[in-house]
């Protein structure tokens, strides 16, 4: 009996530590802000990446050795590899960054339902001046 009042206590605080965070829904301006700094971030990893995969490979050129290598040359092929793979890391990683701005991008594009006005002649008795119509807004920043 003890067991299951302390378990039923231990899952009812959890719940309601993760209740409020049911709750929080972002707006148009937070997603397109959002959608800015993954992008920067995504660009940021891939330029760092080419730049990091672009130096191993030149310090890789000048010291590559097959048979009878110095110390030297040893070292540096060892740290043009580790450049090499951690450039790569990074391009491949910006990826998902990119996909996860324009996810964000998307949700800003805000799809709703508003009454838009009729064109029609001022006299035309019973007929309405709006209709409700569903409108994409595309926010350009």
């Amino acid at each position: 009996m003890k067991k299951l009042f302390i378990a039923t206590f231990v899952v009812a605080a959890l719940i309601g530590a993760a209740y409020p965070s049911f709750a929080q829904q972002l707006t148009k301006q937070d997603y397109l802000e959002k959608s800015k700094k993954q992008k920067t971030t995504a660009f940021i990893l891939l330029g760092g990446g080419a730049a990091l995969l672009g130096a191993g490979a030149i310090i890789g050129s000048e010291n590559f050795c097959l048979f009878s290598c110095t110390d030297s040359q040893n070292n540096a092929m060892n740290a043009a590899s580790v450049m090499v793979v951690a450039g790569g890391a990074a391009m491949i990683a910006s990826i998902p960054v990119f996909v996860s701005s324009g996810k964000n991008a998307r949700k800003a594009a805000e799809l709703s339902l508003n009454y838009q006005p009729m064109n029609a002649p001022r006299f035309t008795g019973a007929i309405p001046k709006a209709y409700p119509a569903l409108t994409l807004t595309i926010p350009i920043d």
